[in-house]
């Protein structure tokens, strides 16, 4: 059998995640089976070890995955516009989140508790983004477009429980109007990060409908 490039192998490797996201947000993390899974990406059980060695390994592939994507807008953060740039990433990476995503972060949370693997794999994610969002602010400090006297790992830890809190309430408070949250949660965000000369307004982003 001619072995694949490494595009397919990524393409394949992406597929199954895909795949394994999807049984997860269904099922669950512990009623999911690496049989389903198999079913759910039609490939071999042979194919799925190949890449992921457990479910564990799998989680950790996902939370990579996501990881990546939340680093990759982070980075396109403009710190002379750092409110509406805010308000641009919690509209993609909160609002319009789609519900499997939310499920499995859910299910996640839930089994990193009791399960030392994933805790480890959430703890190490949580350090990446942290020190990123750190990174951010600092350069926002030193351009001067935030309050120099706060200190930024408290502004990090706010903004974490902020997310954190949004994401839990849109898994488990049917109906929850996140948007509306939202709109509130940011001209609080600018109180903190510039208590003096806040924007006249900060919003999020209007997306244009069509008829």
């Amino acid at each position: 059998m001619p072995k694949l490039s490494d595009e397919k192998q990524q393409e394949r490797r992406l597929h199954i995640l895909d795949a394994a996201e999807a049984c997860f947000a269904r099922k669950g993390f512990h009623r999911t089976t690496m049989n389903d899974i198999c079913r759910e990406a039609g490939v071999s059980a042979g194919a799925v070890y190949l890449y992921f060695k457990s479910k564990e390994a799998l989680i950790e592939g996902l939370v990579a995955r996501d990881r990546d994507e939340f680093l990759e807008l982070f980075e396109q953060i403009d710190t002379s516009d750092l409110m509406n740039s805010l308000g641009a990433l919690m509209e993609t990476c909160i609002i319009e989140r789609p519900p499997e995503k939310l499920a499995i972060f859910l299910e996640i949370g839930v089994e990193s508790r009791r399960n030392p693997a994933v805790a480890e794999t959430m703890m190490r994610c949580d350090a990446t983004i942290r020190a990123s969002m750190t990174a951010l602010l600092e350069r926002a400090k030193a351009d001067g477009t935030i309050n120099p006297d706060r200190p930024v790992s408290e502004i990090v830890d706010v903004m974490d429980v902020i997310a954190d809190g949004l994401f839990w309430s849109l898994g488990c408070r049917p109906g929850f109007e996140v948007a509306t949250v939202a709109r509130s949660i940011l001209p609080l965000i600018a109180q903190m990060l510039r208590p003096v000369a806040q924007p006249s307004s900060v919003s999020l982003p209007h997306k244009e409908t069509t008829s």
